[in-house]
């Protein structure tokens, strides 16, 4: 017998409807639901499919989507035609929800131009005023992997309070505010990084309950490294080459192994299929948040 899976496709899903519900309200009180997403001219052209695909699944849930894309033809845009663009977006009453889509250009520090982004418009939850809300537990828009990890482990039916809880990685958009997340759970929560004795690491992710793994590593999280009917929730996206010589996308956890390891009681998110899908419905909870708060529902 093996762990449960944590299916991050199909509760994504169950997401959207009442998403689209909610959407659905505030358009009959005269609202607007709009996220407007910057994009800057660039050879990463992941950057422009995943830009694509997001006006796609807005529509899917009555979000109007709007692409501003930033390029001359000759070289992409500089901080002061980024930061303005910005700026105006803050201003416009039928905006309600404010991207930025990575990366930039060499040169441009993107924290700065994050910070710009209006709070109450900030549905990746970049600026410094809503992290610092995160960390004070008041009512705010939290960066959107965080968000769907803290709503996967929701999904299990298990309290988190009081629970040992381990985050492996540090990183500013996903490892702290995962952590930062789970302690407003009432979760003890203990985080390690790179420079963390993997002796240490392997110690405590066995003391724990919850073991969030986001550190780009993969097969980071051994099957030893894990006790019967905890729950492992996997944020690494790595491309790997496997012996069929075919380039497949895997976590940090080393999943078969780490799956039958855990047991009947336990609970493993996939890579794909787990927290990538959930992480795009955050996006759009986050839209339709603000866009409640700016009719007053919410």
């Amino acid at each position: 017998m093996t762990a449960r899976l944590l299916d991050g496709r199909t509760l994504a899903d169950s997401y959207k409807a009442r998403i689209a519900e909610r959407v659905a309200a505030v358009k009959a009180r005269g609202g607007n639901v709009r996220l407007d997403a910057v994009l800057v001219g660039s050879s990463d052209n992941g950057a422009r499919v995943y830009a694509t695909n997001q006006g796609r699944t807005c529509a899917a849930v009555g979000i109007d989507y709007k692409l501003h894309e930033l390029d001359d033809g000759n070289e992409p845009a500089g901080y002061d035609e980024i930061a303005g663009r910005v700026l105006l977006l803050n201003t416009r009453e039928n905006v309600t929800a404010v991207m930025l889509h990575m990366p930039l250009p060499a040169g441009v520090d993107a924290y700065s131009i994050q910070s710009l982004i209006a709070p109450q418009k900030d549905v990746e939850g970049v600026n410094p005023a809503n992290i610092g809300n995160i960390v004070y537990g008041r009512s705010s828009l939290a960066p959107c992997t965080a968000l769907a990890v803290i709503k996967m482990l929701e999904s299990t039916g298990v309290p988190l309070r009081g629970k040992r809880a381990l985050v492996i990685g540090a990183s500013d958009v996903v490892g702290k505010p995962i952590a930062v997340l789970l302690m407003r759970t009432d979760a003890s929560v203990t985080t390690v990084n790179k420079w963390t004795d993997p002796a240490t690491v392997a110690a405590l992710a066995r003391e724990s309950d919850v073991v969030v793994v986001a550190a780009g590593v993969p097969g980071l999280l051994k099957a030893t490294m894990v006790r019967a009917g905890s729950i492992v929730v996997d944020v690494g996206v790595n491309r790997v080459t496997g012996s069929d010589g075919k380039t497949h996308t895997v976590g940090d956890a080393d999943f078969e192994p780490v799956r039958v390891a855990l047991g009947p009681g336990g609970w493993i998110s996939p890579v794909p299929g787990g927290v990538g899908p959930m992480t795009v419905s955050m996006l759009l909870l986050n839209v339709v948040q603000a866009a409640e708060r700016a009719v007053g529902i919410a």
